[in-house]
């Protein structure tokens, strides 16, 4: 097979001209410009120049008796720079060559360097050659900076003479001498960065779809695992705080008022521990409880089921007698319980907290509208500096109007089997385990096919596609590849729609595969178009 290639189109109207001084060298009072070419994507060559005419610093300091300092000389610096990235933008290495004749006396520079300069006069002349390295950074369309530095060794030939302005010639003399280079530069471009960005893409796609195409790379594809559908309980407890998922199970306690816990309670009368559903709320409760159960038992999914009933007692009575009562309040709930949904023993956990003064603490903490500020002071001191149970009960008895208010107000609530939660496990379900596990691991190895091939034999897995963003994703995305590879047009919109709709209910992965179709999809067109031109055209030669 024979390819035919074109030669690169011609770039040379695009090329660019840079103009530069170093600030530096002005900043010595010597004016310096440079004059750069680009010469391919990586290559410039250029030449700079600097002439300082006058004796001293300034150009009006002639003074030779303040000021003896003497420095005349012109320099001519032809350069190649070579740019990594492209040219004039960001690093560059440079080779220079400089020539540079010079007269100079009275010259004091810094570290040492030169130590004739400051006692004799020496004109003669430079050539060398040197390395540098910079950077350029863009500041406008046309506008940049420089900074380089480097150094150039070379030969200096040169005249010694006994003083700055006359005196006679004391020696000629040759040296190998190295020069420092610093440069900070503004530089003006003739071409505008970003019409020479927009011209170099334009020439890169001719050259790119006339010469030869590389297969586009697919982008990466997305998935992310897909979340088991609700179970009755996960469903039951959006609704009820107290159907909560074993993992968050916690024991019971009463140091919170049921009302503001996430809990069940059913009530008894004073002194009473059978189960009467036509007392108070009960039957309303004991309705809602075990139709709660029974969903959940129900659910095949369902692998773990636990009811925490605690029996509370007022704190009117003996304690030893409250603390039993409390405990058969809650059996005779768990034994109601077993009977009607049939829970088994091991599925019920029973527990007696006795007297319920922390409870008690809570309602008087809420400055119940009967008590007075005093009362519930009062309450409050005896319960803090009482710890015996018995003997508390007694010291508020002693105040018969405020025991008639506080059995009026707050005790009948306490007489209950006051926590009741419902905690349940689940297992994962089986479908959404397949697609996170071998469905997943056929698209990852990029078996597309076999992986439309078994979701579209998998009646259950089939049935989530339109109402689970993960695996409408899945299936989408195999379907896609499938379809690229058999070049049906028809079943390649069809799995982008499919991505689409994933996208839209909510599936971050397939919005992310829709981003990588929309740039992948007119690239491997384009691919195969060119392909198949080329076919063509080497099976006709």
């Amino acid at each position: 097979m024979r390819v035919q290639t074109y030669p690169p189109p011609n770039t040379s109207d695009w090329r660019g001209l840079s103009l530069r001084t170093n600030l530096l060298w002005d900043g010595l009072a010597e004016p310096n410009l440079s004059l750069e070419f680009e010469v391919g994507n990586h290559v410039s060559i250029g030449v700079s120049g600097g002439l300082k005419p006058w004796p001293r610093w300034l150009a009006w300091d002639w003074d030779n008796v303040n000021n003896p300092q003497h420095w005349r000389n012109y320099t001519v610096v032809p350069q190649i720079r070579w740019w990594p990235r492209r040219v004039f933008d960001g690093w560059f290495l440079g080779v220079d060559f400089v020539y540079s004749h010079f007269n100079v006396s009275n010259i004091q520079l810094p570290f040492g360097l030169y130590p004739d300069l400051q006692n004799h006069r020496l004109q003669g002349s430079f050539w060398g050659g040197g390395l540098n390295i910079g950077r350029s950074w863009w500041m406008g369309e046309h506008w940049r900076i420089e900074l380089e530095v480097g150094a150039a060794a070379g030969l200096a030939a040169y005249s010694r003479y006994e003083c700055a302005h006359c005196g006679a010639r004391l020696s000629d003399e040759q040296k190998i001498t190295v020069v420092p280079k610093l440069g900070l530069n503004i530089a003006y471009n003739s071409l505008a960065r970003s019409k020479r960005a927009r011209k170099d893409a334009a020439s890169t796609t001719i050259l790119e779809t006339r010469t030869y195409m590389t297969p586009p790379v697919a982008f990466v594809v997305q998935l992310s695992d897909a979340i088991d559908p609700p179970t009755a309980g996960d469903s039951l407890a959006v609704r009820n705080s107290w159907v909560i998922p074993i993992e968050r199970y916690r024991p019971l306690d009463y140091r919170t008022r049921p009302g503001r816990d996430s809990v069940l309670y059913v009530q008894f009368p004073t002194n009473g521990e059978t189960l009467d559903r036509g007392y108070k709320h009960n039957g309303a409760t004991l309705d809602v409880l075990t139709d709660a159960i029974k969903a959940i038992q129900a659910d095949s999914r369902t692998n773990e089921l636990l009811i925490s009933i605690v029996g509370l007692s007022s704190i009117d009575g003996p304690v030893q007698f409250n603390d039993s009562l409390s405990v058969r309040r809650a059996r005779s709930v768990a034994s109601y319980l077993q009977e009607h949904v049939g829970l088994e023993r091991r599925c019920i956990e029973v527990l007696g907290k006795g007297e319920a003064w922390d409870w008690f603490c809570e309602q008087l903490a809420d400055a119940p509208k009967g008590l007075s500020k005093a009362h519930i002071r009062r309450l409050l001191e005896i319960i803090a500096t009482t710890p015996d149970l018995d003997r508390r009960e007694q010291l508020i008895r002693t105040d018969r109007s405020l025991w008639r208010q506080v059995t009026r107000e707050l005790l009948s609530d306490q007489r209950s089997a006051g926590y009741i939660r419902v905690y349940y496990g689940k297992t994962t379900d089986p479908v959404t385990k397949r697609l996170n596990g071998e469905i997943y691991d056929l698209i990852k190895a990029q078996r597309y096919r076999e992986a439309v091939q078994a979701i579209h034999e998998d009646a259950a897995l089939m049935s989530r596609v339109y109402a689970n963003a993960e695996a409408a994703n899945a299936l989408g995305i195999a379907a896609y590849f499938t379809a690229l590879d058999d070049k049906d047009t028809q079943a390649e919109e069809q799995a982008i729609a499919l991505i689409r709709h994933a996208s839209v209910i909510g599936s971050a992965a397939a919005k992310a595969n829709l981003e990588g179709i929309y740039t992948y999809g007119p690239a491997r067109k384009k691919y195969d178009l060119w392909q198949a031109i080329n076919n063509q055209t080497n099976n006709k030669q």
